[in-house]
């Protein structure tokens, strides 16, 4: 019998509860803090920014009581936190961090270099806007981040939080790329819900620990990193590059499964609900808004849901996919909780590209900006817009 096989006939530790859990209530940004000790992470920075700074106290909590074998080293600003990090993943620690708004922004400069390092670095930003002045749920902040070359995946609930945490390292440290994970401020990082944490031995056995590569210090071995690249050498490492962002996708689906085989939870670039040849709309949504339309749509047979998980790179395979089971006449509502100075948010941007040439109409609706609420209702008069009408605007700002 493999270890794995071991695991999954574990008897469960109570009445609903999967096997090798413990169900505990908990918000999204405690969550994270207890993937972070899962994943065993090794070495934690930290700079204080609302609404991600419980994160990073929790970790200090769990380190001082003896339950999260790290060391957390606090830095004089986020640039130092993405450098520091920058250089002990350089010498084989498992690292991570957590930042939100500014301090995300600020340290831009560091995000291309670790990327393009290809340095396998899992970062939470808890989303916020950055101007006009606001702490409240927005996704501006990391999507604004997008061309930085970090993957991106945004999470729904805290449950969602903690296992992406985990399936992020394993990504990463497959592929030699950074991940940032995303929740929404205070919709999800302030908020208490049931969440099963998995035994260590459990996390364990889909996490291995960091493998060495020659992508690192080696002190028998030395070698220069981040020094100037002439215009040849420049072209062959974005080549590089671009060569195992086109396995991001396949590898989210893949990781995904082999997660649910160890813990009983499913996960995928994108997930589909109520997507079949009746569906005549379709609202796309990432993140904390995902939850309400779930709600709102079963009182909608017609009306189905594609929640995109995985933002960048974007998932057009998997897009088209879902897409494959519906007619021409079937039409997309992009909702974006980003405002990033342009026509469309991110989201209606990103279908339109991995739509193109398809003769789906797309619409877009600006909703939950800067954190306002996005109840039921709200979902509701996003279906009642008359997308039917050739006068009907592409893209709608709803209150």
């Amino acid at each position: 019998m493999t270890k794995k096989e071991s695991i999954e006939n574990q008897n469960p530790t109570g009445a609903g509860i999967p096997p090798r859990h413990t169900k505990v209530v908990m918000k999204g940004n405690i969550a994270a803090a207890e993937a972070a000790r899962l994943s065993r992470v090794s070495f934690v920075t930290a700079y204080p920014i609302t609404p991600q700074t419980t994160i990073i106290e929790e970790i200090a909590s769990l380190i001082a009581r003896g339950e999260f074998d790290a060391v957390s080293v606090n830095m004089e600003s986020e640039h130092s936190v993405f450098a520091a990090l920058m250089g002990a993943s350089l010498v084989g620690e498992r690292v991570f961090t957590a930042t939100s708004g500014q301090g995300l922004l600020y340290a831009h400069e560091v995000l291309h270099a670790i990327a393009h390092m290809r340095l396998p670095i899992v970062a939470c930003n808890v989303g916020r806007p950055s101007f006009p002045w606001n702490i409240w749920a927005d996704q501006s902040d990391s999507i604004s981040q997008r061309d930085t070359g970090w993957v991106q995946y945004y999470c729904e609930s805290s449950q969602e939080v903690l296992d992406t945490i985990l399936q992020s390292y394993k990504l990463s440290e497959k592929l030699g790329l950074p991940v940032m994970v995303v929740l929404d401020a205070f919709y999800l990082s302030h908020t208490s819900e049931n969440v099963y944490i998995p035994d260590q031995e459990l996390a364990d056995a889909f996490l291995p620990p960091r493998r060495i590569t020659d992508n690192q210090v080696d002190l028998n071995h030395p070698k220069a990193f981040g020094g100037l690249v002439d215009p040849s050498m420049y072209d062959t490492y974005n080549r590089h590059y671009w060569d195992t962002v086109h396995q991001v996708e396949d590898e989210t689906n893949a990781i995904g499964s082999e997660f649910g085989g160890i813990f009983g939870r499913d996960y995928g670039a994108v997930e589909a609900v109520n997507i079949h040849a009746g569906t005549k709309r379709i609202l796309v949504t990432m993140a904390t808004i995902t939850t309400t339309a779930r709600q709102v749509i079963d009182r909608h047979p017609d009306v189905g849901l594609l929640k995109i998980r995985l933002f960048k790179p974007f998932p057009k395979k998997s897009v088209l996919d879902v897409l494959e089971k519906v007619t021409d006449d079937c039409i997309l509502i992009n909702i974006d909780r980003n405002f990033l100075g342009d026509h469309e948010g991110a989201v209606m941007q990103e279908m339109k590209r991995a739509l193109y040439g398809k003769p789906f109409k797309i619409f877009g609706v600006y909703a939950g900006l800067g954190g306002r609420d996005v109840p039921p209702e709200t979902i509701e008069r996003i279906l009642k817009l008359d997308y039917y009408s050739p006068q009907t605007e592409e893209v709608h700002w709803i209150k």
